[in-house]
């Protein structure tokens, strides 16, 4: 399985009433690196004490993954895993073996889309660039 963060607090599986979902994830390609700041802006909004905030939490479920290729960050890789994949590119089909987080994620996300109590609004994949010109 995949380890989220739920906003709010506490919700993993079990949706006493229907809940509209939003899954954020970040970091995919280890050097987008603006990308941890927007995902850790995000969830500093989010779990703060602002008015919008709050009625966001009591309308919305966030399940947030600050970090999709944790190995390839820590190698210092651009774009690729530790295996030197781009993990963007095998939604499709993952591998349990080569891309287990993108597995755990589209596992995760097709089992809240056929939660009878939940209702997964959208999937929000944090990027960013380097450079003005990409």
């Amino acid at each position: 399985p995949v380890r989220t963060w739920s906003v709010p607090n506490g919700i993993h599986v079990y949706f006493p009433q229907k809940k509209k979902m939003v899954i954020v994830t970040a970091r995919v390609h280890p050097g987008e690196t603006p990308a941890s700041f927007m995902c850790h802006g995000l969830v500093e909004y989010l779990v703060g004490d602002h008015v919008e905030a709050q009625r966001l939490r009591d309308f919305l479920v966030f399940k947030i993954v600050p970090m999709v290729n944790p190995d390839g960050v820590f190698l210092g890789n651009y774009r690729t895993s530790s295996l030197g994949q781009d993990l963007n590119r095998f939604w499709r089909t993952p591998s349990k073996w080569e891309q287990p987080t993108i597995l755990a994620l589209k596992t995760m996300a097709l089992e809240y889309g056929t939660h009878p109590n939940v209702d997964v609004d959208f999937f929000l994949d944090l990027h960013s660039h380097s450079t003005e010109k990409n």
